[in-house]
């Protein structure tokens, strides 16, 4: 068993075909499949079995990978406590944001990271928060900035700030003028019992926003009569900036929403989220690493 070994399979498995895991580990597809062909002759066994261009695991081969998946996680300990003992002058950070927290967050926080640390490359991965915790276990990435959720209990996480869950209204929606304002309250409170007749713009089960959504339905006494699914923030604004409906949305997000076509309400019960930073449990940081988390504590 030779590291590279593990390192392609997975590759395989992660992106779904020769052609693209050869991309993406910058070698030439018919480089990748001889290499695979030889690494099966040498090991005495078939890891894959091909259905067409589509590549599964053989029994062994999910053997092999289950035990190559510890291998790589001993060789990212041993890296990290490397780069510690280094003074951690270079490396490589890879970092999961979901897309949206991305397009504010990065550009304020790798100017200040990257001033400390110019020698210690960035890898952005920007998908939805439900894959970050498979991420984060398999080393894929190093650090996740994500909303704390029970199912990342097995994760280290460390709290940034709270977050309020607020509604999005269409601007000119009739219930706008009807919201109270208190001093309590950043923005005006909106009651659920007067939205019931509204097409609630959710995102699906399986995302940790329906999950709050759920709950904040379940402490109001809610059951909203129209719900259209999305796994979109941005589809879900979109759609409530043009009459079809309203939304849930995190504080931080309104911020850096540029339009006039919506507004944002309090609920009348306040709901928070945490959001976090999640990385391995009992894995060692590199210094940098724990430099970018201070800096979003500081920052965000």
């Amino acid at each position: 068993m030779e590291i590279k070994d593990i390192e392609y399979i997975k590759a395989i498995l992660d992106h779904g075909s020769i052609t693209k895991a050869a991309e993406a580990l910058y070698i030439t597809q018919p480089s990748l499949s001889t290499y695979i062909k030889n690494m099966q002759q040498r090991l005495g066994f078939d890891v894959f079995i091909q259905h067409g261009k589509k590549f599964e695991l053989t029994y062994l081969g999910e053997e092999f990978l289950k035990y190559g998946l510890q291998i790589l996680r001993i060789k990212e300990d041993f890296y990290d406590r490397l780069q510690n003992i280094q003074d951690n002058q270079y490396g490589r950070l890879k970092i999961a944001i979901p897309l949206l927290r991305s397009s504010y967050l990065v550009p304020v926080l790798l100017p200040i990271f990257k001033e400390i640390y110019p020698n210690v490359d960035i890898l952005l991965n920007e998908s939805s928060s439900a894959n970050f915790p498979s991420l984060v276990e398999n080393g894929d990435v190093d650090l996740a900035l994500m909303n704390r959720s029970d199912s990342y209990d097995h994760l280290q996480t460390e709290k940034i700030k709270s977050e309020e869950i607020l509604l999005a209204l269409p601007t000119k929606h009739t219930l706008c003028p009807k919201a109270i304002r208190d001093d309590r309250h950043e923005f005006p409170v909106l009651d659920l019992r007067d939205l019931k007749e509204e097409v609630f713009i959710l995102h699906q089960p399986d995302q940790f926003s329906r999950q709050v959504a759920d709950t904040i339905f379940t402490k109001h006494d809610f059951h909203p009569d129209k719900i259209l699914a999305t796994r979109n923030i941005e589809t879900a604004t979109n759609l409530v900036a043009n009459n079809q409906g309203v939304c849930f949305i995190n504080n931080s997000h309104t911020k850096h929403l540029i339009t006039d076509k919506l507004s944002f309400f309090s609920l009348k019960i306040p709901f928070y989220v945490d959001l976090i930073v999640a990385y391995r449990k009992n894995r060692q940081l590199p210094s940098y690493a724990k430099s970018f988390i201070d800096i979003c504590k500081d920052t965000i």
